[in-house]
């Protein structure tokens, strides 16, 4: 009899433990997880290690995404070196970013935040807007996706970026690095133009800091309408 009531004490004990055990275990699980895997992977696109004044980390309430069929190929008949610029709104996709060196084409979408990062590459709004001149266009993408093969771009290489309203060729001048508080390939030059991809520096350990691209400037410029100034001018 003794030995049945000890039995069912060790039965009890054990349901008791198992769940508590369980639970120790998923818990340890998931700190591991954390301290080996990147920050922002871990919190799904919502907190990327970017330059905080050309990003916003939470999502956007009410946000209007705009897709945008933009071909490659031109149908105009007649181009320019110079001409008009359709400013795009926040959430526009407006442009394609091409790097066929290393394989990369993806959307541009005009303002940084955490649903527009998941769907493509993001531009500043702070920054100059495609064919702006003097300016510097600075566009972001994760490392994890969309700019994964940005480190291979080597200077030298072409980027187009494809709008509705022209095409816009660049060559690789500079690989870049820099840290998240470094704003000097980020500011608008006076009298100048670029283009400045960045992404993060991949790490195992905690948040990145570091960021790596490339500086560009344009080499062709491909308006397919003129300015009206212009226009009228002639």
């Amino acid at each position: 009899m003794a030995e049945q009531t000890q039995n069912k004490r060790g039965e009890r004990v054990i349901l008791i433990l198992t769940p508590l055990f369980l639970l120790l275990l998923t818990a340890g699980i998931l700190i591991l997880f954390y301290v080996l895997a990147p920050i922002h992977r871990l919190q799904n696109y919502l907190n990327i290690a970017f330059m905080d004044n050309l990003k916003t980390t939470a999502q956007t309430d009410g946000l209007n995404i705009i897709e945008q069929e933009i071909s490659k190929d031109n149908a105009a008949d007649e181009t320019f070196e110079e001409g008009e610029i359709k400013y795009p709104t926040f959430g526009e996709q407006y442009a394609m970013l091409e790097i066929e060196s290393v394989g990369i084409y993806v959307g541009v979408y005009y303002g940084v935040n955490a649903e527009l990062l998941e769907r493509g590459a993001c531009h500043s709004t702070q920054s100059a807007v495609i064919g702006e001149n003097p300016g510097n266009t600075v566009i972001d993408a994760h490392v994890t996706t969309y700019f994964a093969e940005l480190k291979n771009v080597q200077v030298g290489d072409q980027i187009t970026l494809y709008t509705n309203y022209g095409k816009f060729i660049y060559e690789v001048t500079e690989q870049i690095e820099f840290d998240k508080t470094d704003k000097r390939y980020l500011a608008v030059p006076k009298d100048a133009e670029y283009l400045t991809l960045y992404t993060c520096k991949p790490q195992v350990l905690g948040s990145p800091d570091q960021r790596i691209g490339v500086r560009c400037v344009p080499v062709e410029k491909h308006f397919y309408t003129q300015s009206s100034q212009e226009g009228g001018a002639q």
